[in-house]
């Protein structure tokens, strides 16, 4: 498959990252954080993603955060100081496989996957 990497401008970051939290709440992420002292650190694997967003107001404009789980459990993860938005989508689907979100000395992944039919039934229980 063949991927497109877009680069989303600072001004359409809040409106681009809402849209993706509107999306079908079946899709499944996987967050990783890489960084220089740490390395790639798994955050999340295979949970539903419960939203996206970008804080415009207060001490923490300009944050992203990222909340994934169900409702007996969630994770939160913020990026205080993003300095970049990539989206890698499927050049013939356009598809969000991957969002990118890039910080000093490092980078949050989000993979995107649909779980199959019988992985979304034992999901619910």
């Amino acid at each position: 498959m063949a991927h497109i990497n877009q680069e989303i401008p600072r001004e359409q970051w809040a409106s681009y990252l809402a849209g993706i939290s509107k999306q079908d709440a079946t899709q499944w992420v996987r967050v990783e954080s890489i960084d220089a002292e740490s390395g790639d650190q798994p955050l999340a694997d295979r949970l539903p993603l419960v939203d996206i967003s970008l804080e415009t107001k207060g001490s923490d404009s300009g944050a992203v955060q990222i909340i994934v789980g169900r409702e007996d459990g969630r994770i939160t993860h913020r990026i205080l100081e993003p300095d970049l938005l990539v989206a890698e989508v499927d050049s013939q689907s356009g598809a969000l496989e991957c969002l990118e979100i890039g910080e000093r000395g490092g980078k949050t992944l989000i993979f995107f996957e649909r779980p199959t039919e019988a992985e979304e039934v034992s999901a619910r229980f």
